[in-house]
């Protein structure tokens, strides 16, 4: 029984077991197995004999994590792409891995057989140039000897340059970060009052190899790059000895150089200085980079770099605003002004993305200083005023897009009508969630053209209504609950509910922000929306409009004609008398 739930859970693999699966899976493929010493039990050790060379492998048969064990080579003389300074073998990120634990001993088999396949490859690659090692120059960087990780807030962009470093030696192990001379330091800068020292960023357009076992960086690195540095590049170079050239210094050198699958890696050492030059006697300590510039970590996250320049306007910054606000952000939107009167309570906690320690904070400034620090590069201007004061002073050459989140239906349809018509044209989102669990919606118009949110606001004749015909509920129902009396009174909305929606909201303006820069459609108005089950609003006796049950079988496209098919008065562009 136990035997049973240890392979169900990823157990400890029997190392003859793993040796005969091994051999089967090689034999398929022609290629000669040889079982060696096991330097420990739970490791199997085989020599496989490739096109290039004789392998040594080492597997890891004791892997319980259901994830392919590891794999090393014995050091290479000379650097391989994908095998680490100790010769760690690196045969998969783990993305889309699914493995069965039922079968433990054809997981080493693979894992044996995908680590040979990768050393041949590297083989030939150092053979013709080490391209692919370059791509993983980073990697291998990480595991040299004695390489402390360290931050860079600057963007690597190939412009040689002065950077200012910062080191605190207080921790067990250094941490160095590194930032334009000119930018604000980083807050753990700032808290450990680190003293600046300086550093050269320089981009090259190759790099000397790295050491391989058992080297160490040298003396002989930090000369090797020097001896490729430009004129302008030797300037800097200047700059960072100084003008005192008879103390020892510290310095720290950060080298970039391209990869041919795109981008540059980054590697860095802090080395010494004596008398004008490099001091050979003092010892190289490599630095391996954390990138912290606001680019780079959008796109390694998956926001999109298209939007950082885009500008967006949010009005209302409660439950479904704060959703919508912190969407952009993440999605990549660089710039968003969040308009808010009001300030956050603890009423909105539950239902609010803010902490509770910015209770009685306005709800803007809130959003801006919690979102500035998780977002790199984001900038909020918190705007603490009326919808109505801000748009005396707005100016919409200034905006990529405006959503309204109040979930004021009279206050909206206002801005409807004043919005359109505008010589600048923007998408605009007015977005609202209905009560209880109903649902919520997203109605998109652009400020020039036909469409706006009165086209709503009308009957199944065409005529005008006072109900939107996109409403779930009834109308003429009371929906607000009190706890403490008609001064505490609030509209039942839940907080699940509220960021679905702000979700809807969010997407909806970025898809159209996104297809119509790239000239995949044209402006054009729509609806979007979702449904509820509606449990808990029968339970409290609220009656539904049959659009509520039409809506679930309802594609956005329906439902986009049924709002837009016919422009409404305030919209429609005026017929031409002569015609």
């Amino acid at each position: 029984m136990t035997d049973k739930v240890s392979a169900e859970v990823g157990g400890p693999v029997k190392v003859d077991a793993a040796f005969d699966a091994v051999k089967s899976a090689c034999s398929i493929r022609c290629i000669e197995v040889v079982r060696m010493e096991e330097p420990r039990p739970t490791i199997l050790a085989v020599e496989l004999t490739g096109a290039t060379r004789k392998w040594h492998l080492y597997i890891d048969c004791d892997e319980a994590r259901l994830r392919l064990p590891w794999v090393a080579t014995q050091p290479p003389t000379s650097p391989l792409a994908h095998v680490s300074y100790s010769g760690a073998v690196c045969i998969d990120d783990g993305q889309g891995l699914s493995l069965d634990p039922s079968r433990p001993v054809e997981i080493v088999a693979h894992a044996a057989l995908k680590a040979y396949d990768l050393l041949e490859k590297s083989a030939v690659d150092a053979a013709s140039g080490y391209v692919e090692f370059f791509n993983e120059l980073e990697g291998y960087w990480l595991h040299l000897p004695g390489s402390l990780r360290s931050r860079a807030y600057f963007e690597v962009d190939g412009k040689s340059r002065m950077v200012k470093g910062f080191v605190n030696s207080r921790l067990k192990t250094p941490n160095w970060y590194f930032v334009e001379p000119d930018a604000d330091q980083p807050w753990d800068v700032r808290q450990e009052k680190l003293a600046g020292q300086r550093a050269l960023y320089v981009h090259l357009g190759a790099l000397e190899l790295p050491p391989a076992k058992p080297d160490k960086l040298t003396p002989a690195f930090i000369e090797a790059v020097h001896q490729r540095l430009t004129l302008e590049q030797l300037k800097l170079w200047d700059q960072l000895l100084g003008p005192s050239k008879n103390s020892p210094k510290t310095l720290v050198l950060l080298v970039s150089v391209p990869r041919q699958a795109g981008g540059l890696s980054l590697v860095a050492a802090v080395f010494g200085a004596r008398a004008g030059g490099i001091d050979k006697s003092a010892p190289v300590t490599p630095l391996t980079m954390r990138r912290h510039a606001p680019h780079y970590m959008r796109e390694r996250g998956g926001a999109s770099l298209e939007l950082f320049g885009k500008h967006v306007a949010v009005l209302g910054a409660g439950a479904v605003g704060c959703v919508v606000v912190d969407t952009l952000a993440a999605a990549g939107v660089g710039k968003l002004t969040v308009v808010d009167y009001d300030e956050y309570s603890a009423d909105n906690v539950f239902r609010h993305l803010l902490e509770p320690l910015y209770i009685d904070t306005p709800k803007p400034f809130g959003l801006n200083f919690a979102l500035e620090r998780r977002y790199p590069g984001l900038r909020i201007t918190p705007v603490t005023s009326t919808a109505q004061e801000w748009w005396k002073t707005a100016d919409l050459r200034h905006y990529d897009g405006i959503v309204f989140a109040f979930g004021a239906p009279s206050v909206e349809r206002s801005f409807s009508r004043v919005l359109k018509g505008r010589q600048h044209d923007i998408p605009v989102v007015f977005t609202w969630l209905e009560a209880m669990d109903l649902g919520g919606h997203s109605v998109l118009m652009w400020t020039k053209g036909e469409g706006c949110l009165d086209c709503a606001y009308r009957d199944d004749e065409g005529l005008p209504s006072q109900a939107s015909r996109t409403s779930f509920l009834e109308p003429n129902q009371p929906v607000t609950r009190n706890l403490t009396g008609c001064a505490g009174a609030f509209v039942p909305f839940g907080p699940i509910q509220a960021r679905k929606t702000g979700l809807l909201a969010a997407e909806h303006l970025l898809s159209v922000m996104t297809s119509v820069a790239a000239g995949d459609e044209a402006p054009k108005p729509s609806y979007r929306f979702w449904a509820g089950d509606g449990t808990a609003a029968t339970e409290h006796g609220l009656r539904t409009a049959p659009w509520f049950q039409t809506a679930r079988t309802t594609s956005f496209e329906e439902a986009t004609r049924m709002v837009f098919g016919r422009p409404c008065r305030h919209c429609r562009t005026p017929k031409d008398p002569s015609a």
